[in-house]
């Protein structure tokens, strides 16, 4: 299926970056299409901090990595960018006129006079949990992903993970259920300093050491009992929800195939954020340089330096920069 329309750019990942860059399109009066590879935006803020608190973005003294992706969804919103969600970038294509082509993985194909990429290394998939009744209660009270402690508020909350990721689950957590449970199928968590262990002693989250989930046991309304073993010994678990966390795997965005120079699979701009393809950008963590900030605000001063420069090689005439109490005082007028 082909779109004849041309977009006068098109966004490649819905990040914070790339939400941030759909608003600031707006300002320099850009047609707008942001693609994103999976039904949710935020990127790795939604998947990996939507519970931690984030204090290095100005004008948020703080803020949950879920506040924070809500605020730049409802910024880019305002800004009325069209959006298309579940569909992986696989092509991008020069044709002689200078339009770029580009294909995605739901064989859908759109153009744009240029392209800004947001997408960092790729796209990040939660590892499911390996048991044959799982899917069953995924979607229902299997999750594997925390985005907000509130929604299990006053249940009982299993959280199943041996990794450092689990413990911020569990403390996040802990705030708002009746009880939270860790288990862990090691005699220790991975990746984790001893003043995390430390912290984690002084709370009142149970922590089961050496034991593994084996089975789920539930209905139509999800699971309900978790069969637990430990040295071929069986206990079962009473729990109103699951949260499972072993690690991710990543698709990662193939720059290389679309003719975009890279140094250790991250895209090289220069001060511009210009890519080596005239007329594609890029911002945010794919984005490498000298002296590079892996920030959010970093992604955000990139994303104005790209559309800034994408406007200027789309019209040479155009000032390099606007200033937006300005033009929303326009178009107030």
């Amino acid at each position: 299926m082909r779109n004849d329309f041309i977009y006068d750019v098109i966004i490649v990942g819905g990040g914070t970056t790339g939400l941030y860059t759909s608003f600031y399109t707006k300002l320099r009066k850009m047609t707008t299409l942001l693609i994103e590879a999976t039904s949710a935006f935020g990127g790795k803020v939604a998947q990996f901090y939507p519970e931690k608190h984030i204090y290095d973005v100005g004008a948020y003294p703080v803020a949950t990595g879920e506040e924070m992706v809500d605020k730049l969804l409802e910024q880019s919103r305002k800004a009325e960018p069209e959006i298309i969600t579940d569909e992986f970038v696989e092509q991008i294509r020069k044709q002689e006129n200078g339009i770029f082509e580009i294909k995605t993985s739901a064989g859908k194909l759109y153009m744009a006079r240029t392209i800004i990429l947001t997408s960092g290394m790729g796209t990040y998939q939660m590892k499911p949990l390996r048991l044959e009744e799982a899917p069953l209660y995924e979607g229902k009270n299997l999750h594997y992903y925390l985005k907000s402690p509130e929604k299990f508020r006053d249940k009982r909350v299993t959280v199943y993970a041996m990794n450092r990721t689990g413990i911020d689950w569990a403390r996040a957590l802990e705030k708002t259920a009746k009880e939270v449970t860790l288990i862990n199928q090691r005699d220790y968590f991975l990746y984790t300093p001893p003043q995390v262990i430390e912290a984690l002693e002084e709370t009142s989250i149970r922590v089961i050491y050496n034991h593994k989930v084996t089975k789920l046991l539930g209905n139509s309304q999800g699971l309900h009992t978790l069969l637990v073993e430990q040295d071929g010994l069986q206990m079962m678990y009473e729990t109103d929800a699951l949260l499972y966390y072993e690690n991710v795997n990543l698709t990662q965005t193939p720059f290389a195939s679309w003719g975009i120079e890279t140094d250790k699979n991250k895209v090289i701009v220069d001060h511009s954020m210009a890519t080596n393809v005239s007329g594609i950008y890029a911002a945010g963590d794919a984005v490498h340089y000298e002296n590079k900030n892996m920030l959010i605000a970093t992604g955000f001063a990139e994303a104005i330096t790209a559309v800034n420069s994408a406007k200027l090689y789309l019209d040479p005439s155009a000032s390099a920069q606007v200033y937006s109490t300005i033009e929303y005082q326009k178009n107030r007028g």
